[in-house]
């Protein structure tokens, strides 16, 4: 059974969210800023 694209939406809002709270701890770290820009990207490409 596969995920529909509100439910994959969800997934990526939701790990985005959760990104940004990392950040705040750690807000210098390279790898967490990457993965917000993939992540962000990846919801913007799933809006169409």
């Amino acid at each position: 059974m596969g995920m529909t694209n509100r439910q994959f939406q969800g997934f990526v809002r939701l790990t985005i969210a959760q990104i940004k709270e990392a950040l705040e701890l750690t807000p210098d770290n390279e790898k967490l800023k990457e993965l917000l820009v993939i992540f962000q990207a990846m919801l913007e490409d799933g809006t169409d």
